[in-house]
């Protein structure tokens, strides 16, 4: 890759649109020069602004290499026969024939242009693009803009000005380390970053791990509490489905029972009558003491249907005295109570009092048996009061209802059970006082039956037929009577379970799931009440904690791999970086070698003899952390503070040693400025024979030397010029014999730089230029 052409628009005094064309082909002396052109002219014709345009068009930011303070500067600013432009544009033309530039074309022209308003695009091959790609290009083909491909007046001389530091600086930039310190300077910005939020994320975990303790604390008694809730409501589903579907279950078959029932009551009616039909038509001549057996049957009759009124009522009693002594086992021994302060208040003022009757005790114990039921007195008041504080913590106290509470309950439901107790005894004193008549009347009825048998011949058989009728009638009204106690006492149960269900469950009992398994009762409803106690042990909890909890876990879940990520991150680029250090530091060993022995060589070129070697040193420097310098400012009279917060820092810089032939020198002040210039060309030619750029601009840097070291400094630029393009602004006659292609600089009295070109083969051998 070469320099093929560089065009100039309103660029400082290039008002007219001025083309270098640097890829013609010169012949001097039957030898090919197409390595070195040369740009000449007068002082103050325009030749470093040639430089000058180059250094901007790639990339340049910095108005102090551009020798100007503003933008404005660098745009044609007129003149007395010319006005000011209002724009800049340069455009570089390289060679891209083998590639080095990462695109697809053989031709790579740059544009760079800039308006007065301070508006500025950039192209590549006439694509508007972006200064870093630009930049990235260049730098790829090893043209970058701070590289020693551009060498201005006076930098060659700030070699030997710079200190070892910027030249080690310098001696990297040569070496092509500068993609490795990119990346490792990226890595590093990085890692600060990574750093910085690694600490956010282990901050937010710190904050969030005692709170997330205590929601777990909760969460977990909530998940208890609900596994309780579901548990219970199992149960209770299970128990209170299989009752209510067995009393459904009892309640069908006893009114299948009463359907039946009505229905045989019902023929049994219609025999009797038919039966009491033609028993009239017989005993239309019986004697009296029939119609007397008739009236005895009718107040059998009647008895018989007290009596079973009388076991339907007793039967609803006993149903009654069920329920209450079932009520009776459920009194709750214990309650529990909120902790209220009204209800601390009380507990303390009862503490107290007890307190108060123990001082009492002890004051007038005279009997050491005494003393022992005073400890036992005094440890259950100590007692009471942990039992207190446990409480407050809880928040609620589980506290036994007083006996006199629960005897009075008990005694509330044995009376009425005792009540209800009466009320049978009489029922069934006045059942067996109604039995008893009925069997009288019975046995009389037998009799009179007896006497009548003999005295009514042929109707006896149609009266015992009536008889055994009606008592079959009687029997079945018995149990339709039955049916109907025990329907009625279903119903009883029906409201007593349903209440249950909708006070409990809050659903319809109609709602419950039956399996038909059958399920043991008794345990099932222990199983009922202990998870009920449970649950008044948890007490109450937000079901929205559990939500919190899992957004909180997750949230603490997904940062503690964040901070596992950032931590492998970190670890990742804290890699990246040896291994930088490593390559800087291989490659710049490796150019150190190198250009360290380029020196010496092209000094002793140059000078004729002499020595001149490249060392390294160690320098030191003080470093102080910003919380440092402002705990400095801080404690400025505090020398020993001072001393303890200094931090050294080693590093290696670069010293330049240079001995001429003959001469004695210990240092690079002790040079001549020819010397001084000299020594500077001999690195800079060793820097670009290491790694050597595929064109480099050089601006007078041959200006201090004489013939003798202009031939030496001819001869050096004749051998690099093999792998690398030269141009040249120059007065040096030797230098413009060097070059292929003279370019000439002149300025006019309206202020406009102007080239001219002469190829070195169109001159004859008495100056004259030849005509083609």
């Amino acid at each position: 890759m070469f320099l093929k052409k560089l065009e100039i628009i309103g660029f400082k005094s290039f008002a007219k649109k001025t083309s270098l064309d640097f890829s013609q082909t010169g012949i001097l002396n039957g030898e090919k020069k197409i390595g070195i052109s040369a740009i000449v002219g007068p002082n103050g014709s325009g030749k470093s602004n040639i430089a000058d345009a180059l250094r901007w068009a790639m990339g340049e930011q910095s108005m102090k290499y551009l020798r100007g303070k503003k933008t404005e500067d660098i745009i044609f600013a007129g003149s007395g026969k010319k006005a000011k432009l209002g724009s800049a544009q340069v455009s570089i033309y390289l060679d891209n024939s083998k590639k080095q530039i990462p695109l697809e074309f053989d031709e790579v022209v740059i544009t760079r242009k800039v308006y007065r308003n301070g508006e500025s695009e950039y192209l590549v091959n006439g694509a508007k693009t972006r200064l870093i790609d630009i930049v990235d290009l260049l730098a790829r083909a090893g043209i970058g803009q701070r590289s020693y491909c551009i060498v201005n007046q006076g930098m060659a001389d700030q070699i030997l000005n710079a200190t070892p530091i910027e030249r080690r600086a310098m001696l990297e930039e040569a070496a092509g380390v500068k993609e490795f310190q990119v990346k490792k300077q990226r890595g590093q910005r990085k890692l600060v970053s990574t750093k910085n939020n690694l600490d956010r994320v282990e901050g937010l975990l710190l904050e969030i791990e005692p709170h997330l303790r205590l929601l777990k604390r909760q969460s977990t008694r909530a998940q208890k509490g609900e596994i309780y809730r579901n548990q219970l409501r199992e149960k209770q589903h299970s128990l209170y489905g299989f009752l209510w579907h067995g009393l459904f279950d009892s309640v069908k078959k006893a009114q299948d029972i009463k359907s039946v029932t009505e229905h045989e009551v019902a023929e049994l009616q219609k025999e009797v009558s038919n039966i009491a039909d033609e028993s009239q038509k017989e005993s239309k001549n019986k004697i009296s003491l029939q119609g007397e057996i008739n009236e005895l049957e009718t107040t059998q009759r009647e008895v018989n249907q007290e009596l079973n009124i009388l076991e339907r009522k007793l039967i609803i009693a006993e149903g009654k005295l069920a329920l209450e002594k079932e009520r009776a086992r459920d009194i709750r021994l214990v309650e529990v109570i909120p902790m209220g302060v009204k209800v601390i208040k009380t507990r303390l003022s009862e503490i107290k009092n007890q307190q108060e009757k123990l001082i009492k005790r002890i004051e007038g114990v005279d009997d050491l048996k005494q003393i022992q039921e005073i400890k036992e007195y005094a440890r259950a008041i100590s007692m009471e009061m942990y039992d207190l504080y446990e409480a407050v913590v809880r928040g609620k106290m589980e506290k036994k209802k007083p006996q006199e509470e629960i005897q009075k309950q008990k005694s509330i439901n044995l009376k009425k059970a005792h009540f209800i107790m009466e009320e049978i005894k009489e029922l069934k004193t006045q059942k067996a006082s109604a039995e008893e008549n009925l069997r009288g009347k019975q046995k009389i009825i037998t009799e009179l039956i007896g006497k009548d048998q003999k005295e009514r011949g042929l109707s006896i058989e149609l009266e015992d037929k009536l008889r055994r009728a009606r008592f079959e009638l009687d029997r079945k009204k018995d149990l339709l009577n039955e049916a109907r106690i025990e329907l009625a006492k279903n119903e009883v149960k029906e409201e007593d379970l349903s209440a249950r269900i909708r006070s409990e469950m809050r659903i319809s009992p109609e709602k419950l799931e039956y399996n038909k398994e059958s399920i043991d009762i008794a345990k099932c409803d222990k199983d009922i009440n202990r998870l009920k106690f449970q649950l008044e042990q948890i007490g109450g909890i937000d079901e929205a904690i559990i939500e919190e909890y899992k957004e909180t876990d997750k949230r603490y879940n997904f940062l503690s791999k964040e901070s596992q990520d950032l931590h492998e991150a970190m670890k990742r680029l804290k890699k990246v970086i040896r291994e930088m250090d490593l390559k800087i530091k291989d490659e710049f060993e490796e150019a150190f070698v190198f250009i360290n022995k380029e020196f010496a060589k092209y000094f002793k070129i140059i000078f004729n003899g002499g020595k001149a070697k490249l060392e390294k040193i160690e320098i030191t420097k003080i470093k102080r952390s910003s919380q440092e310098k402002e705990n400095k400012e801080n404690y400025t009279e505090n020398s020993s503070f001072e001393a303890e917060e200094e931090k050294e820092d080693k590093q290696i810089g670069i010293e330049i040693f240079a001995e001429p032939a003959g001469k004695k020198i210990t240092n690079l002040g002790m040079l001549s400025g020819g010397e001084r210039t000299l020594t500077s060309i001999a690195m800079l030619f060793a820097i670009i024979s290491y790694n050597p750029p595929p064109f480099a601009f050089l601006d007078e840097i041959e200006a201090a030397l004489d013939e003798a070291n202009s031939k030496r400094f001819s001869k050096i630029l004749n051998e690099l010029s093999g792998k690398t393009q030269f141009v040249l602004i120059s007065h040096n006659r030797q230098t413009m014999r060097e070059a292929a292609l003279l370019y000439g600089v002149t300025m006019g009295d309206d202020g406009i730089s102007k080239l001219l070109s002469v190829k070195l083969d169109q001159v004859g051998l008495a100056g004259e230029i030849k005509k083609n």
